[in-house]
């Protein structure tokens, strides 16, 4: 049984280090420090936290973070609020500070938003808790969950916004390609049925035998579906199973093909 890093996995956060791969081969160690040099100085987010202290003419981001689909309050989420340019090339976001949900799952923050208003961008609301998760391909990271303009938002008026995470579990699916198909490529989604991602294998190897670890809830349903191309068009490799976290956490799924 060989480990799936053994087979490309095509995502498409792993096109940009494919594509700078290519740069770093084409160009010797003095242009390549030249060329990522403005991204380590303008790319980083810039940290600002002016709006913790703000008295009046408040923008004031608020709401809930609960579990799905319990509907359980969460308490202790991290939320890290950030301004957002429309054009982020070479320009920094803005962290404007972070807070915490209280026991009842609620969150409250205030800033100053005048600096704002002859900048282009928008806020953004991201969260953070231990065990659970937004976003399947960085569940260990924020998680953008919100984001508003400026002229949707008005002074000293809370916003009510109702964040949703999944309690983290694990599946680890073991991909066999039984009858030797020859496929250039295999893609697989799998999660909530509204809030599902995937991964694609490409090309497929014809004693594909491999295993890979996936995140989905622990305290729900999730769809997994599987299609497999020759060119352009699927073919009628077409399925769909619906799987359970076992004891709460983990699940294996053997899908042979």
């Amino acid at each position: 049984m060989r480990s799936f890093i053994d087979f490309p996995l095509i995502r498409l956060t792993d096109l940009f280090y494919i594509i700078m791969l290519n740069i770093f081969q084409k160009v010797n160690k003095g242009q390549w420090l030249l060329f990522i040099l403005p991204f380590f100085l303008f790319g980083c987010e810039k940290d600002e936290r002016d709006g913790t202290t703000c008295a009046q003419n408040c923008i004031v981001l608020s709401g809930v973070v609960v579990d799905t689909p319990a509907n359980k309050l969460l308490s202790d989420v991290e939320i890290g609020i950030s301004f957002q340019y429309y054009s982020s090339f070479l320009k920094p976001s803005i962290s404007l500070g972070k807070t915490k949900t209280d026991t009842k799952g609620k969150y409250s923050f205030r800033f100053d938003a005048s600096k704002y208003l002859s900048r282009e961008g928008f806020f953004i609301v991201s969260v953070k808790k231990n065990g659970y998760y937004l976003n399947a391909y960085h569940p260990d990271s924020y998680q953008s969950v919100a984001s508003y303009d400026l002229d949707e938002l008005k002074y000293d008026t809370p916003t009510d916004e109702r964040i949703m995470l999944f309690k983290r579990g694990e599946m680890e699916l073991h991909l066999k390609n039984v009858k030797k198909l020859d496929l250039k490529m295999l893609s697989v989604s799998y999660g909530p049925e509204k809030s599902n991602t995937g991964f694609s294998i490409a090309p497929v190897p014809r004693d594909l035998d491999t295993i890979v670890r996936i995140t989905i809830p622990a305290d729900m349903e999730s769809v997994l579906k599987w299609q497999g191309y020759n060119g352009p068009n699927p073919l009628q490799l077409d399925k769909a199973a619906t799987v359970n976290s076992e004891k709460g956490s983990f699940t294996r799924y053997q899908l042979d093909f």
